[in-house]
This record gives structure tokens, sequence and C-alpha cells, in this order.
């Protein structure tokens, strides 16, 4: 499965993640805060019939994220599909201005 196979507004959201791993030089504490208050507040943003999570593993590598990285992202996306919840430390409130998409 390819990272095409995400809807447009994650797509778009985890590009702007992928940018700002690049400046920073790994997934930093502001970009996990983002992903998951993002995974709180737009539950359906992540929901299985929209994001598979061989398809948000594919992205995740392909914006520049380590394996390790990858793995903490993927398991907070299964983490917000069983419907568990996630702590952003920092960043909270943070919704990515895109709506989702069909």
């Amino acid at each position: 499965m390819s990272s095409s196979d995400l809807p447009a507004d994650v797509e778009a959201f985890m590009d702007f993640i992928g940018v700002n791993i690049k400046a920073s030089g790994g997934l930093v504490w502001n970009e996990r805060d983002r992903l998951k208050s993002d995974m709180m507040l737009v539950r359906q943003r992540w929901s299985p019939s929209r994001v598979s999570k061989e398809a948000l593993r594919t992205k995740c590598e392909a914006v520049g994220m380590s394996d390790q990285e990858t793995a903490k992202v993927v398991d907070w996306l299964q983490k917000t599909q069983s419907g568990r919840r996630l702590v952003p430390q920092h960043t909270k409130g943070f919704r990515w201005h895109q709506d989702p998409t069909p």
C-alpha cells in the first residue's frame, strides 16, 4: 500500500510534518504534539476507514522519519483508532487546518 492511499488532508498534514522534520533534524516535541493533538481533536480524520497503518507507515518513511519515529506514529494511530487517549505535552488544541476529505 502506498502513501497515495491516504486522504488528501492526511497527505498534506504529513507533508507539513516532513518539512518540519527536515528543518529540525527529527520528530521533535512540537511535531509529536501536533500529531497527537490532531489525532485526538479530529478522530474522524484518522479513522480506520480513512487511514491504514501501512499507508501511514509508508508516508512517515517518505517524509524522512526514522524507523523508531515511524513506529511511534503508527502506534499513536492504533491507539487513536481503538479509542484510546493521547496526551500532547505542550501543544494542546492544535488542529490541522484542512477538514477531513472523503
